[in-house]
């Protein structure tokens, strides 16, 4: 008579959990999860948008600007000569004036650049910010809202060139820790 060979079983695992258990393992998936999420989110912050002014974007925009001396440096010692600078087109299109319906042309109304510090809804906030500017010893004012708007905008400064007003941004960012928005504004609207 032959013997029966048997057939070696392979090694099983098992795991026999009841709804108590179950519902433990989805919690803690959840909270795993959950731990991911927000972890992913601060590590996004911190990487993608830097805290402070002087890093990031602005350090890339500085190694450009030094990028470029360097090769107007390179360009002088090389003894090439600059081409001229651009003349506006609108200017010799006569676009830059505007003209009313007779035909008669209207000089454009003067315009300054000005620094956006804030922007309130209620006026005594704006009053008081603006106050805190001048104790500050900046030339401060605010504007009422404009049609379709609520808020009442306060302004640090008075500035011809936009080169001036992007240096005083960048100084009050970093001293003062303030988002300054460089903004065109007719002189019309500033009393």
């Amino acid at each position: 008579m032959a013997v029966k060979r048997q057939k070696k079983r392979l090694f099983t695992f098992r795991i026999e959990l009841g709804i108590g258990g179950m519902l433990g393992v989805g919690l803690v998936c959840f909270c795993i999860f959950l731990w991911m999420f927000l972890l992913g989110v601060w590590s996004g912050q911190t990487v993608l948008l830097p805290s402070k002014p002087g890093k990031g974007p602005d350090m890339l925009t500085k190694m450009a600007a030094e990028l470029w001396q360097q090769g107007r440096a390179t360009v002088r010692e090389q003894g090439v000569t600059p081409p001229p600078p651009p003349v506006e087109p609108l200017a010799e299109a006569g676009l830059g004036k505007e003209t009313n319906g007779t035909g008669a042309e209207a000089r454009s109304e003067p315009s300054f650049f000005s620094l956006q510090v804030g922007s309130f809804r209620d006026k005594k906030k704006a009053q008081r910010d603006v106050l805190g500017w001048q104790a500050k010893g900046q030339d401060a004012f605010f504007l009422p809202p404009e049609e379709g708007a609520d808020a009442f905008r306060v302004f640090v400064g008075r500035f011809e060139k936009l080169a001036a007003a992007n240096e005083v941004a960048a100084r009050l960012e970093s001293e003062e820790d303030v988002r300054a928005y460089v903004t065109l504004l007719p002189a019309a609207k500033v009393q």
